[in-house]
């Protein structure tokens, strides 16, 4: 607290003479000097109002001693500095004062001058304090606001964080509706199956636990593991069917040409040999060439479906090699495309080898994104976690081909999270979703073939934590 004016000092001292004398003496210097005849006068006024310096006697008799006073009014005012005076002084008893709390030691008789001296000492010592004190008060609230400007500022990052992975997969889905909520949903699974880990006491993940920070990192490496499908071209990322839109149409409309071009030529024919007209004859051969027609349409039809192709249709699409029809420009050309019956021919899903390449090369694409992020140092494996989604324990995953001991654990997570949520999901326009006891199953196999770890498989089952996607359903 800072000094009065004019600041009071207290003299305690059991001889009237001499108290009154330096209340005198201070207040002729300009202090608020007052006296007290002993320890229980002197509590008494301490009580009353604040005391910078105090003055008392070593020994009083009937009392307190000037010891034991200082003690009982540094409990009652801690910042009251304490002189004592004595006429009995020896070194020892000097440094006894010194060490119960005493700031300074006088020997009566004294000097006025040195009663002025030691104030003065005392006073100035008192204002550091003080000062001190007001400067580790200021410090503290200058660190407290620092505080919460920093936790304010690490609020306002974690809030950036949270907005851009949130944008991030709002561009990911805007880029692929079909597979809108997909990344949420890994990312519930993948932390529900963290958390899971974290409660194994036993086995190759008894020993592992994710702290907060780690399962945010998870988090985010889940909501992020297919962002590089923004680098992918549209037409391959939602691509349905081996071929589609117009250029599909075009062959049908080529096979329906055909079966014109036919009627055509065999009109001719006739007319150029003098046949008359037979309708009846015409009728059947048009209704014969139609039905051909019809029947590699639906051959075309049935050969583009993504699912898996039957030996027997592969077998039939030969048929389709050889066939021909008119140009505009009057020269006779393949009907169907080289490349587009290598597509029909693709055994099992819509895309050829080379847009494959393309769709798998969008975790490399999400790895180089994500690794020109600056990161927090709690986040650093976000880029790693993500980039090894796809890898697989036997080294047969993309695209590193990485084998299990180089696959980050919490990748392995995302892996199964990732498969179970590909299998259900009900909006792939190239699948139709799978249930959810079948796709446990489909987990198991290729956990069976080294896929897929086994033991977090097995915390996946039993702990259920495909239900966090699906709570509706509850599977036996």
């Amino acid at each position: 607290m800072p000094l009065p004016s004019p600041i009071p000092i207290l003299i305690v001292d059991d001889e009237a003479d001499l108290r009154n004398l330096l209340v005198e003496a201070l207040e002729d210097q300009g202090y608020a000097a007052v006296g007290a005849d002993g320890g229980t006068q002197a509590l008494a006024r301490v009580r009353e109002r604040h005391f910078p310096v105090i003055f008392t006697d070593l020994n009083m008799p009937g009392g307190l001693s000037g010891l034991e006073l200082l003690r009982a009014i540094h409990d009652e005012d801690p910042q009251a500095m304490g002189i004592l005076m004595t006429g009995y002084a020896t070194t020892e008893s000097a440094i006894q004062a010194l060490k119960r709390g005493a700031y300074d030691f006088i020997q009566k008789p004294f000097k006025l001058a040195e009663i002025e001296a030691s104030l003065e000492r005392a006073l100035e010592h008192y204002r550091l304090v003080q000062e001190n004190e007001e400067y580790q008060k200021n410090l503290e609230q200058m660190v407290e606001a620092r505080t919460q400007e920093i936790l304010g500022l690490k609020n306002d990052i974690e809030r950036l964080f949270e907005g851009f992975v949130n944008a991030s997969v709002t561009a990911i889905e805007a880029r692929d509706p079909s597979t809108s909520g997909h990344s949420s949903r890994v990312a519930d699974l993948t932390v529900g199956l963290a958390e899971a880990v974290n409660q194994t006491p036993n086995g190759p993940y008894g020993g592992l636990h994710f702290n907060p920070l780690q399962i945010r990192e998870i988090r985010y490496a889940s909501l992020l593991h297919d962002f590089g499908k923004v680098g992918v071209r549209e037409q391959v990322l939602v691509k349905a069917k081996k071929i589609e839109g117009e250029h599909l149409e075009s062959i049908y409309q080529r096979l329906h040409q055909r079966t014109l071009e036919s009627m055509r030529d065999r009109m001719l024919d006739a007319w150029s040999k003098g046949n008359p007209f037979d309708h009846d004859a015409l009728g059947g051969l048009l209704r014969q060439q139609e039905e051909e027609t019809r029947r590699l349409m639906d051959l075309v039809r049935r050969s583009n479906e993504p699912t898996v192709l039957p030996e027997k249709v592969a077998l039939e699409l030969d048929q389709l090699e050889e066939l021909t029809y008119q140009h505009w420009s009057g020269d006779r050309r393949t009907l169907i495309e080289r490349q587009d019956i290598d597509l029909l021919r693709i055994t099992k899903g819509s895309l050829s080898d080379q847009e494959r390449d393309e769709i798998q090369n969008h975790v490399t694409y999400t790895y180089r994104f994500l690794s020109q992020i600056p990161w927090t140092s709690e986040l650093a494996g976000v880029p790693e976690i993500a980039w090894a989604h796809h890898e697989r324990l036997n080294g047969k995953g993309y695209p590193r081909q990485l084998k299990e001991p180089d696959i980050p654990v919490q990748s392995k997570l995302m892996a199964v999270s990732d498969v179970y949520d590909a299998l259900t999901a009900a909006d792939r326009p190239y699948k139709a979703a799978v249930s959810v006891e079948r796709s446990l199953q489909i987990l198991e196999q290729e956990a069976k073939v080294n896929l897929l770890d086994t033991e977090v498989l097995r915390i996946f089952l039993e702990a259920r934590i495909y239900e966090r996607t699906i709570p509706t359903v509850r599977v036996p």
